[in-house]
Order: structure tokens, then sequence, then C-alpha cells
């Protein structure tokens, strides 16, 4: 028995799925390129603070693409109260 919403559902969701491993790894790597490794004599501050504020990014990614995804499934009938 195929629902009759599961094709247009599925491909909003794979197109989800690809912008937020896009974005989750664009955002790692322009943390990575903007860190400045420093001049070999102190402690890498850079790296540090890329370190710790890139989990937070990377929380807000996935909070932004559960929010996306709820709205999918709404659109099409499928949610959860």
């Amino acid at each position: 028995m195929a629902d009759a919403g599961y094709n247009p559902r599925w491909r909003e969701t794979s197109i989800l799925a690809g912008a937020t491993m896009i974005a989750a790894i664009v955002v790692t790597l322009l943390f990575l390129a903007l860190a400045d490794p420093g001049n070999g004599d102190g402690f890498p501050a850079g790296f540090v603070l890329a370190a710790t504020g890139l989990p937070f990014v990377l929380a807000g990614i996935v909070f932004w693409a559960v929010h996306r995804q709820e709205a999918i499934d709404r659109r099409h009938g499928l949610f959860e109260d």
C-alpha cells in the first residue's frame, strides 16, 4: 500500500538532509580556515575559539533542520502532536 504523499515528502526530506550536511561541512571548513594557528610561541587561541564555538553552531544547524523537518511533516499530514 503506497502513500500518496510519500514521494514529494521524501524528495523534500532528501533535499533538507543534503542542505544540512553541506551547511555543516561549510561551517566546519570555514571555522578551520578562519582559525589563526598562532606564531608557534604561545597558545593557539584561534583553534581553541573555533573548537569551542563550532559545536554550538553545529547544534544550531541541527535544531534548524529539525524545525524544517517538522514543517515538511506537517505540510504532508505526517506529524505527531
